[in-house]
């Protein structure tokens, strides 16, 4: 409980919830050289089905600026993921427009401006006059929220064998969202990262400004930081390892009550038997400290035997069959909630699919 790194902030390998999504994308070149791509993804991850992208992007349409990316519609903005922990460090999905690989002197710039999409709770309410009716298709409607961000990155920059990126985020709300909800938000990040034949290590570094992850949700007088430093390693084309150590504050000055820190630290060794068949091992450890009345804390286990398309932890479709035990003392909840402290146990057998092309 509590837990701010991601929804698998315990390690994602055998912790994930049921569903997915579909995209079609057709690719085509005009006469006069442009190249554009049309994009469509729905999602299935309960009751709802919801439409997530309708965009339509182009590029090599500026003379001056061939490898400049002009896009509009609704996409997923600006959602950099860590994998083995499933966290967002930054997400700004909605609707908008902007462009990405601007060139200048070598380094490039994406820019956008867009709007959280409008969205409502599909529940049956007891009080209401229809109450055998659901009366709204939940997760994405197509209305504007009023909530708005500006999104900028800078990447393309080396420093000696380092890559750069830069973020920087500004968030606004709009006439529909009251006045006195009104408010403004700002983050900054930066990733150095550094790849070799024997794998990459990558440190981010964010810090937000009345909001957390996402400049479109904000919260008065919260300011919260979060770093890490993730990898991978090669010690052999068969034996390979991921890691992720994670760190998470966040601090509101006005209600002091939900201040906490979180510390994460997950390893995944990998062993590829041969082309199709792997073997991967998952160990995460996750404690949620709160300035004021205990801490929550949790561990878990899984032991997962693959079969996939090709060698290597990227390669998808993946069939995966595993084992996963863990424990969870959520210990502050208790107390603030009045009830006995309980530990919560877990093993589970399972198998599924995924892939991304």
């Amino acid at each position: 409980d509590g837990s701010y790194n991601g929804a698998s902030a315990i390690g994602r390998l055998g912790n994930e919830g049921n569903g997915g999504e579909f995209q079609l994308s057709k690719a085509f070149k005009s006469d006069n050289g442009a190249i554009w791509d049309v994009n469509v993804m729905i999602d299935h991850w309960g009751d709802e089905v919801n439409l997530k992208k309708a965009y339509a992007g182009v590029t090599n349409v500026l003379a001056s600026n061939p490898d400049a990316y002009i896009w509009a519609g609704r996409d997923f903005h600006q959602r950099p993921q860590q994998g083995i922990n499933d966290y967002f460090w930054m997400t700004h999905d909605g609707q908008g427009a902007g462009v990405k690989n601007f060139d200048i002197g070598g380094i490039k710039f994406d820019l956008a401006t867009v709007a959280a999409v409008e969205s409502c709770n599909p529940e049956v309410m007891e009080d209401e006059t229809n109450p055998s009716r659901i009366t709204c298709t939940g997760g994405s409607g197509t209305g504007d929220k009023g909530n708005y961000a500006i999104t900028s990155k800078i990447h393309g920059m080396k420093l000696g064998p380092l890559d750069l990126e830069l973020y920087a985020n500004y968030g606004f709300d709009s006439k529909a969202v009251e006045g006195e909800d009104k408010l403004k938000a700002w983050q900054g990040a930066f990733v150095v990262s550094h790849s070799n034949d024997s794998g990459v290590n990558k440190v981010i570094a964010r810090y937000s400004d009345n909001s957390d992850n996402s400049v479109y949700n904000k919260t008065d007088d919260l300011t919260t930081i979060y770093a890490s430093f993730e990898g991978s390693h090669k010690f052999t084309q068969q034996a390979q390892i991921e890691y992720l150590l994670a760190f998470h504050d966040y601090d509101n000055s006005s209600i002091k009550s939900d201040n906490r820190k979180n510390y994460g630290v997950i390893v995944r060794p990998m062993y590829f038997w041969n082309d199709v068949h792997s073997t991967w091992l998952e160990a995460g450890y996750q404690r949620v400290d709160y300035d004021k009345g205990g801490d929550n804390s949790g561990w878990k286990l899984t032991l997962s035997q693959n079969i996939s398309i090709a060698m290597g932890p990227e390669f998808r479709p993946m069939l995966r069959f595993y084992m996963t035990g863990g424990q969870v003392d959520n210990d502050r909840t208790a107390r603030v909630n009045g009830t006995k402290e309980e530990t919560l146990d877990d093993f589970n057998l399972g198998a599924m699919w995924e892939a991304w092309f």
